[in-house]
């Protein structure tokens, strides 16, 4: 069964709660959310309290709602390139871009969305793990590519999306992405090696870097 994640929530907000958001984002990006306070992302943002309890009831309702919009684009970018090419090698790659791309163009979005969503309680993680369910939806029809796709289960799957996502938890927490370091072809190692071999799959790592 495919994993949903709703659209967006801020579509055709008013630019005060986009400048909360965007607080937080970055707040959370540079010290964690448990050191973050409202006063903080009031200060900012450039609002007052009175403007922040207009559209969010305090600081996990603030968290939770900003981390669904932002995950909501993550996903929506990678499932659309995913729908593009007709193999699933290709398809894979197209969803890695379009992940990579989306990490890279913001770090602090990328930082909000992988690393400070740990230890922000069971709704936060409920919602990364609708995440990388998104993700293992995808690498899940590898299965497909093999002689009998009922020899591997879909905790393959997901066994393989943890993996993937520990390594960009990692690559994220260490600054890779400040330095531009590309590590695209080793996530689709990961991917495609249970599928297509890890021959096959050793060949991904001799891709040129993202660009």
């Amino acid at each position: 069964m495919s994993t949903r994640i709703e659209p967006g929530l801020f579509a055709g907000e008013d630019p005060v709660r986009k400048r909360i958001a965007a607080a937080l984002v970055e707040l959370v990006a540079e010290q964690g959310l448990e050191a973050t306070t409202v006063a903080m992302v009031c200060a900012r943002a450039g609002v007052d309290r009175a403007g922040f309890d207009r559209h969010f009831h305090g600081k996990e309702d603030c968290f939770l709602r900003t981390l669904d919009e932002v995950a909501a684009s993550f996903c929506a970018g990678a499932t659309s390139a995913y729908g593009g090419p007709r193999t699933w090698h290709d398809r894979v790659w197209a969803a890695a871009w379009a992940a990579m791309r989306f990490l890279q163009e913001d770090p602090a979005r990328a930082r909000f969305l992988v690393v400070g969503v740990n230890g922000a309680g069971g709704r936060a993680q409920a919602r990364r793990d609708r995440v990388l369910q998104a993700i293992a939806d995808l690498v899940d029809a590898g299965r497909h590519e093999l002689p009998d796709p009922g020899s591997v289960s879909r905790s393959t799957a997901e066994m393989v999306t943890g993996a993937i996502y520990g390594t960009v938890m990692s690559k994220v927490s260490g600054g890779a992405l400040e330095r531009r370091e590309d590590f695209l072809s080793e996530l689709v190692y990961m991917a495609t090696m249970p599928y297509l071999g890890a021959r096959a799959a050793e060949d991904e790592l001799l891709v040129q870097p993202l660009r």
